[in-house]
């Protein structure tokens, strides 16, 4: 009996093997690449689930240093501020450099959301800061402002009272303090020191100064309910003080929406962002601008530049008036500011109506640095880069009958700016950048597995029908055919000759 030899075998065996290869790989990467984004998906969905323990939670936790730069605006003719053939004029100085940590504390979970308060620890960057803190500033005498503006519509008597407290030659006008007494330190007051001793007024505090008491203060502003499931509502704030709407304005104007600007849901659209924050005790609106590259990766750039609008520019935004209606690019935030005369804009009155500018001396708007922006990566959704300016004014108006106050002009004065920072690490960016382009990479090696299966198949299939042919013509049946000898014609006798039938 015949047998195939040992290493026919073996060939036999490997062009099997090749044609099941090819046909793994070929539907490996049919299978994969038609259901790539779903495992896309489910990749992102796990790396930013935000849970105890998880990179995402930690973060928000604690968060990483902000750089945060604050400048103030020097009154340079303050000692003329009841002659009004003259503007006021200030000069910018700055930047104080400061760095801030925040913490969340009392966090209480839920079946979607999460309870917490936050606190912001700021720390003086001295080594990196252009200014130090022991600048000697010129600037509005809030504290005493503020009482005034409170007591505007109160009885004649009343403001009698306070007119004859204010011009005892205890308060001014303007103040002259050293930059760290105007922010974190305080500075004594005397009309502070005075009400603190009047039992019934509570809540005053001992300094006067923009920051006094809030530094490493739990909670100052309320208690957030965030939506931390992994969804369209991702980074939401639900409730503020347990509440989804402030009684700071009027209609949907108080209605609590949008995220705290720490997460912001997956995919997302070139629409807008809506950021909640109790510092502005309203919504703040960023609509799109452009793509844009930053590192190399790309992204999406939101800009808020008609984010004070008071429905100059946006009607729906008429319910932000609290009483008069100013132009648009100023906000005011006096009824969430205990009553005192609190406005906010964008640095330099960037973006604001021209006739806020033109009031006073010294205002220098610039777009590149002025603007409030975010810049976001549109698939994760995470912040690559802020530039969040604030600028802080105060009202300052005649007021009848109290005699500081009398004679002076109706002006927004801008008491200083603060801008937090925050860019896109080379580390976070070579992940993202990573995460971008994977489904490039993927969709290049996914084919490049197919058409490799392809040719495994086609190949394996060509051998084996060529071994089968060969197979074939190996097993004909193969009979002798008589031949002749040339003999002869007496000897002729029958040979042998080969011949296939």
């Amino acid at each position: 009996m015949l047998r195939r030899p040992v290493m026919q075998d073996t060939k036999h065996c490997g062009r099997f093997c090749l044609l099941f290869t090819g046909i793994f790989l070929i539907c490996f990467g049919s299978i994969v690449l038609i259901f790539f984004e779903s495992i896309y998906d489910s990749f992102i969905n796990h790396n930013l689930k935000f849970a105890p323990g998880t990179p995402a939670y930690e973060n928000w936790a604690k968060t990483p240093r902000v750089q945060t730069d604050i400048y103030f605006f020097n009154w340079t003719n303050a000692d003329q501020n009841k002659n009004h053939s003259i503007k006021p004029e200030f000069e910018e100085i700055g930047p104080y450099r400061f760095y801030e940590i925040r913490s969340k504390e009392n966090i209480t979970w839920h079946d979607d959301y999460v309870n917490y308060v936050t606190t912001t620890t700021t720390f003086f960057d001295q080594k990196n800061s252009p200014r130090n803190l022991s600048d000697v500033i010129t600037t509005l005498n809030v504290v005493a402002v503020g009482i005034t503006y409170v007591s505007r519509f109160q009885s004649f008597w009343t403001k009698k009272m306070i007119s004859f407290g204010l011009s005892s030659k205890i308060s001014d006008v303007y103040i002259t303090k050293s930059a760290a007494e105007l922010l974190f330190d305080g500075y004594d007051d005397p009309i502070l020191g005075l009400l603190s001793k009047i039992p019934l007024i509570s809540a005053v505090p001992e300094k006067g100064g923009m920051f006094f008491g809030r530094n490493g203060t739990p909670g100052l502003d309320g208690t957030y309910s965030m939506h931390f499931k992994n969804d369209h509502q991702f980074g939401s704030i639900l409730l503020w003080n347990g509440k989804n709407q402030s009684d700071f304005f009027s209609g949907h104007c108080n209605n609590v929406k949008g995220t705290a600007g720490e997460f912001l849901p997956l995919n997302r659209q070139r629409d807008q962002i809506l950021l909640y924050s109790s510092d502005l005790c309203k919504t703040l609106a960023l609509k799109y601008v452009e793509d844009v590259v930053v590192k190399g990766v790309k992204g999406y750039k939101y800009s808020a530049e008609y984010g004070f609008d008071n429905g100059t520019v946006y009607p729906e935004n008429s319910c932000y008036c609290t009483g008069e209606c100013i132009p648009t690019g100023v906000f005011n935030v006096s009824s969430c500011r205990m009553g005192s005369p609190t406005f906010l804009s964008f640095p330099h009155f960037f973006n604001a109506d021209p006739v806020y500018r033109e009031s006073v001396k010294g205002m220098k708007p610039n777009k590149t640095l002025h603007e409030f922006y975010m810049i976001v990566e549109p698939k994760t959704g995470i912040i690559m880069e802020v530039q969040g300016g604030m600028q802080v004014n105060m009202l300052l108006q005649p007021i009848s009958s109290i005699r500081l106050y009398e004679k002076v002009p109706k002006v927004y004065v801008p008491i200083f700016h603060i801008n937090h920072i925050a860019h896109l690490s080379d580390e976070v960016a070579e992940g993202l950048w990573l995460l971008q382009n994977l489904p490039e990479y993927s969709s290049y090696f996914l084919y490049s597995v197919i058409l490799l299966g392809c040719i495994s198949f086609l190949g394996a299939l060509v051998c084996l029908v060529n071994f089968k042919k060969s197979n074939v013509l190996a097993n004909k049946k193969v009979t002798p055919i008589p031949q002749y000898e040339q003999v002869p014609l007496s000897e002729k006798k029958p040979g042998i000759v080969w011949k296939f039938k």
